[in-house]
């Protein structure tokens, strides 16, 4: 069976070819996305190695996402919590070499003549900055100095042989970094190599003198401290030694875990992007499937006669499914190699092309061993289920009917196909309503399991309303396209289960399109509104993080401004589990934002408003909560509701804000000015007066802003757009393959045709009207489907603030057009293979 399977894809091969790239462009996807987050996962390993390779011990904070169960970026800088007297306990630890304060600085090195550009997009010149104290010590620091001189007084600095040329600076030059406390400039003295090949990840990487770094983060702690061990000492015992003597909160550990740690929790971050690609690659796959089952079906009919000769010589049903199944497996083997092969290369362009915008993030990107299984599994499981109806049919197949009729497709009625089709769609109805109309809790799950089991039953029913249609558009083709209309809609009713087979591929990518276009354009149309209720005339934000109280100075203490009002964002500790804190001025909060609060937060009183995670818990107004914060814990009564889903859990004023955390570095800061006064000329005013010492602030009007919102939800559709791509072409190769199998099936009536008279121009028209209907139908069915899908999700989604659903018209437009173009492309071939047939062999062809 085996042997005539293969034989079978190896001697007919053309009508494989389509169903084999359907299947190797949907594992291309997961082949590349997984190539890609493995030499992304590479790289920063091989960075985290370099950065612990040399450092025998490390001695630091407890990492956040250990004490309290939420994650800290691992590149941001911590608080100094070690003393002098602590770094002097670990150097008398029994097998310390030496021990080496850490002080790593919160600043930006600003490209060489940066001029502010008031742009909240426009950057400032790649990746973050990391700045440390230089100890002269190569294990410490990790880097060589290979041109110039180490910092020796606290105007100086060094910078990566990277970054120093990409910035526009040269040894000598003034290097500007731009500070939480305002700009700071040094003299470039040296170009130090981080590592062996200064693989930073497109980082730029600095180092001032030990005095300097003191200076810059305001305190004379050390963040983390770096061990020497002893020659011949055990590491893990040194680290086990100096975790005894250390404050609590603080862990030494060695280099070898700390780096594992740190590319452990990358890898759990990449798992995402992993699950999300995979996702749209089963989409793909699944639109695939479709193309799969019709061709199985077409071929098995097509070779209704040599199965029936094969059953007469004695080969079983059983035997006859196998081979089917086999030539699926062939298939599957075939397409997801050609697969990988693409998603390697892709995977291989993706990185360059990133790289050359953002510098070099990848590692060596080679095809991981997971990228392979999975593409092989994901291959074969699509090809065998898809091909395993059409095989069960084959094996029904009785020998004296093969023997005796024409190969033509089983006309079983659709009664079974309907029945099934409007239960299960029914079913997908219910699962929606109760999700939008009972008040049950987490809504969007119903209606996206009623979603699923919709477009499912829509498909099935697809068949039963491509009849109708077909006899409703006869007259209207007959009329406009002549002989040629008639004969194509009597090609699409002849065979209904065949058309709406591969309509339902187009309909479900068309759906997944319409459903996005009408979120993302209810979450645009959400955006803009919320925008618009602002009361301030400016958001104050900061490029590289927290809005520096100096900058809020400034703009306060500008003529024209009534009055500014700060947010910050904090994490403490509630009932052992981290929740997030925002801290406000409270008598100014409302006057600024029209918060969703209940009261208004000047009527705080020293207390706390809670959010709606935190009432889900229980908690109401006059109750008592306690927080514990980076400075403190404070037991504070419910003074109030916040009722947006998604924002802080808790919300208290400055007061208690510096009780919890100490001084709060705000997130960002309303500005509201005096009635009358210009907004654009006051915003160009303030600017130019923040520029020289707060570079990374940037002032933006609420429209501004909501552009910019918009701007991401656009690229986010595009991104999305272009991962469904994937489906959309395997669907527009379904209707390509589905005619084309057509048209070998139909050889001796397309002869005849040309017996009696019909040009090849009128063929080739009508296999094209064929085309393009089916691809109207399934896209008007996908986007009712995925535009009504979309509405509901959006209703569901309420309690995350979604109240508008808007719909994509241009983009429906764009759609519907881009279906009948796609129509006539996917006739291409196969109106050219029909109108050049041969007509007298055309004639002769047996059924």
């Amino acid at each position: 069976m085996f042997r005539l399977a293969y034989k079978s894809v190896k001697h007919n091969p053309k009508r494989l070819v389509l169903t084999a790239v359907a299947v190797a462009l949907g594992v291309a996807l997961v082949a590349a996305t997984l190539t890609l987050t493995n030499a992304l996962s590479s790289g920063f390993d091989k960075l985290f190695g370099e950065i612990y390779a040399t450092t025998d011990v490390v001695v630091e904070q407890v990492p956040t996402d250990q004490a309290a169960g939420t994650g800290n970026s691992m590149f941001d800088a911590s608080t100094s919590i070690f003393t002098q007297q602590d770094l002097a306990a670990i150097e008398a630890v029994d097998g310390v070499a030496a021990a080496y304060g850490g002080i790593q600085v919160d600043g930006t090195v600003l490209p060489n003549g940066y001029e502010p550009s008031g742009d909240l997009m426009s950057g400032t010149g790649g990746g973050p900055t990391q700045m440390f104290n230089w100890t002269g010590e190569p294990k410490v620091d990790k880097a060589t100095l290979v041109e110039g001189a180490a910092p020796t007084s606290d105007d100086q600095i060094v910078l990566d042989v990277d970054s120093a040329p990409r910035l526009g600076y040269a040894i000598g030059d003034t290097v500007t970094v731009a500070m939480n406390d305002g700009v700071s400039e040094f003299t470039l003295v040296g170009l130090v190599r981080f590592g062996e090949s200064n693989s930073l990840q497109g980082a730029t990487l600095a180092y001032v003198t030990e005095a300097e770094a003191h200076a810059l983060v305001g305190d004379d702690g050390f963040q983390q401290i770096a061990v020497v061990t002893a020659d011949g000492a055990d590491k893990d015992a040194v680290a086990a030694a100096i975790n005894e003597i250390l404050p609590d909160g603080t862990r030494a550990i060695t280099g070898e875990k700390k780096a594992a740690e740190q590319a452990s929790q990358l890898d759990d971050i990449l798992q995402y992007i992993d699950i999300f690609a995979i996702a749209f690659g089963l989409i793909a796959l699944f639109v695939g499937s479709y193309i799969i089952v019709n061709t199985f079906r077409i071929i098995v009919t097509q070779r209704t006669r040599e199965f029936g000769l094969m059953r007469a010589i004695g080969v079983t049903g059983r035997q006859l499914r196998t081979m089917i199944l086999l030539e699926a497996v062939v298939i599957a083997v075939v397409s997801a190699t050609i697969g990988i092969i693409l998603g390697y290369l892709g995977a291989l362009g993706m990185s360059a092309l990133v790289e050359a915008f953002s510098g070099d993030l990848f590692g060596t990107v080679t095809l991981p061993i997971d990228a392979v299984l999975y593409s092989y599994a994901l291959g074969a499981l699509v090809t065998l289920v898809s091909a395993l109806l059409p095989a069960i049919h084959a094996s029904t197949i009785s020998p004296m009917e093969a023997l005796r009729e024409a190969a033509t497709e089983s006309k079983k009625p659709l009664k079974v196909r309907n029945i099934v089709g409007g239960a299960i769609a029914a079913l997908g109805l219910v699962a929606v309503a109760v999700g939008l109309y009972t008040g049950i809790e987490n809504p969007y799950i119903y209606v996206g399991a009623g979603a699923m089991a919709l477009v499912i039953g829509v498909t099935l029913l697809a068949a039963q309303v491509l009849v109708p249609l077909a006899f409703g558009l006869r007259d209207v083709l007959t009329r406009v396209f002549k002989i040629d209309g008639k004969l194509a809609a009597n090609n699409i009713r002849r065979e209904p289960r065949r058309s709406a087979n591969t309509a339902a591929a187009l309909m479900i990518g068309v759906m997944l399109l319409a459903l996005v276009a009408t979120f993302t354009e209810s979450l645009k149309a959400v955006v803009t509104s919320q925008f618009s209720q602002i009361e301030a005339d400016f958001f104050a934000l900061s490029t590289g993080g927290t809005v520096p109280q100096g900058a809020i100075d400034i703009i306060s203490g500008t003529d024209g401004v009534d009055f500014v009002t700060t947010i910050a964002l904090e994490s403490a500790q509630y009932d052992g589990t981290p929740e997030s804190v925002a801290v406000i001025e409270a008598d100014k909060a409302d006057l600024a934002y029209d918060y969703d609060n209940t009261p208004n937060f000047d009527q705080i009183d020293g207390g706390v408003f809670i959010g709606p995670d935190i009432q889900a818990l229980g908690v109401q107004v006059g109750d008592e909560v306690t927080l514990t914060g980076t400075d403190g814990t404070a037991t504070l009564q419910v003074t109030g509701l916040y009722n947006t889903e998604g924002d802080a859990s808790f919300w208290v004023d400055t007061a208690q804000g510096d009780a919890l955390f100490g001084t709060v570095e705000a997130s960002q800061a309303l500005v509201v000015l005096d009635d009358g006064v210009d907004v654009d000329a006051m915003q160009t005013t303030l600017s130019a007066e923040l520029a020289q010492d707060y570079p990374l602030v940037v002032l933006q009007q609420p429209g501004q802003l909501a552009q910019l919102a918009n701007t991401f939800i656009d690229l986010l559709l595009g991104v999305i757009s272009a991962l469904l791509g994937a489906a959309l072409i395997i669907a527009i190769l379904g209707v390509a393959n589905t005619l084309l199998l057509s048209v070998t099936e139909r050889t001796r009536e397309i002869g005849l045709l040309r017996a009696v008279g019909v040009r090849k121009s009128s063929i080739w028209r009508m296999i094209t009207i064929e085309s393009m209907v089916m691809a109207i139908f399934g896209t008007i069915l996908g986007m009712i489907l995925g535009v009504g899908l979309g509405a509901a999700l959006v209703k569901a989604l309420a309690e995350f603030g979604f109240t508008t659903v808007a719909i994509p018209w241009v983009w429906l437009i764009v759609y519907t057009v881009g279906a009948a173009i796609s129509g006539v492309i996917a006739a291409i071939w196969p109106a050219w293979r029909a109108s050049r047939m041969d007509i007298l062999k055309a004639i002769a062809t047996d059924g």
